[in-house]
């Protein structure tokens, strides 16, 4: 499921990175090994992640069975936005020490940002009873049940995250996330009310509170709330949903350039070709607006508010039977907009 108004994929630093580890050295190589695994060490906690996988990788050189260096440098390589390498990285790590934990929780949480889930979650059934106390370890498994559209199981490990830590920013941030998804807009909003405050830096929590005020139709704010958001993380899922918003502004040229913007980098974004349906609505030209949301339909009929936007286009071109019949199927999703036409026009 690949939301463009959300993510929930994150990446938990706070229990992935081996502190020191003396390899016992007897030779000049292995001596070299710990201190360029140290070096890794300093230079990942400063950030400088170039410079972390430089020295983990020269540990390895020196000592290739070093399994330590090679979860440090899947790390610093998940800092630096080099998923694959990661993967390899911890799956290395494993195949080193088959009892390397912390390695095996790495991986599985890699894995969750992939198709595999289910070596994902097999792998974090495998080590739940180290985890038992750590919150972090149920918000990775809550991001695969929220994958996996099973929102059931994704809440109940969240409530266990948030017994642990109630202020994982993260934890109410997924929370949240599901809440929206289900129409709960009121706790949603909460929830990511509640982990803005405790990390203004939660650029996930800011982009979904963005949706909630465009829910509202408050659309400034909106926009206010998602550039904080890419100022963070300059995600294409944000800058398309910014687009959305300023097309609402009545700001259709610059709206239309973010939105073409996400379309260079994924052609098959099914929501910034909804965007785009908006835009050629708003700009008068509801036939080619009907091509372009029906497309979208066609990619991810999931896509948020397509039947309200299709029963509007078909109602300028003077189609009321077919536009109620968007709003209708609209108005089965739980979208207030369809709701709002349907007993408004079709009465």
């Amino acid at each position: 499921m690949n939301y463009t108004y959300n993510t929930f994929k994150t990446f938990i630093k706070s229990i992935t990175f081996s502190t020191i580890i003396f390899l016992f050295s007897c030779s000049r190589k292995e001596k070299d090994s710990e201190l360029f695994f140290i070096q890794g060490n300093v230079a990942y906690k400063n950030g400088d992640y170039e410079k972390a996988i430089k020295y983990f990788s020269e540990a390895i050189d020196k000592t290739p069975t070093f399994a330590d260096a090679y979860n440090n440098r899947g790390s610093s390589k998940l800092a630096n936005q080099d998923l694959a390498g990661a993967v390899l990285d911890f799956e290395k790590a494993v195949s080193l020490d088959n009892n390397f934990i912390l390695a095996k929780y790495n991986l599985a949480e890699a894995l969750s940002n992939t198709d595999r889930l289910d070596e994902s979650l097999i792998l974090l059934k495998a080590i739940e009873r180290k985890y038992q106390d750590s919150s972090f370890y149920f918000v990775t498994l809550s991001n695969i049940y929220i994958q996996k559209n099973n929102f059931s199981e994704a809440k109940q490990v969240l409530q266990k995250a948030l017994s642990l830590n109630s202020q994982n920013d993260k934890a109410l941030t997924n929370l949240g996330f599901i809440q929206y998804q289900e129409k709960d807009v009121s706790s949603a909003k909460a929830n990511f009310e509640k982990a803005i405050k405790i990390n203004p830096k939660q650029d996930f929590a800011l982009n979904n509170l963005s949706l909630v005020y465009s829910q509202e139709d408050n659309f400034n704010k909106a926009i206010e709330l998602v550039n904080k958001a890419i100022e963070l993380n300059k995600n294409p899922l944000y800058e398309n949903n910014k687009g959305f918003f300023l097309l609402n502004t009545g700001n259709l040229t610059d709206g239309k350039k973010l939105i073409e913007k996400v379309l260079e980098s994924n052609q098959e974004n099914a929501w910034a070709i909804r965007n785009l349906g908006i835009y050629e609505f708003l700009n008068h030209n509801p036939q080619q607006a009907i091509v372009y949301l029906k497309q979208a339909d066609k990619i991810d009929p999931d896509v948020e508010l397509l039947n309200y936007y299709l029963g509007e286009a078909s109602f300028a071109l003077g189609d009321k039977v077919k536009a109620c019949d968007y709003w209708k199927v609209g108005s089965l999703l739980k979208e207030h907009k369809s709701i709002n036409k349907l007993t408004e026009v079709c009465k």
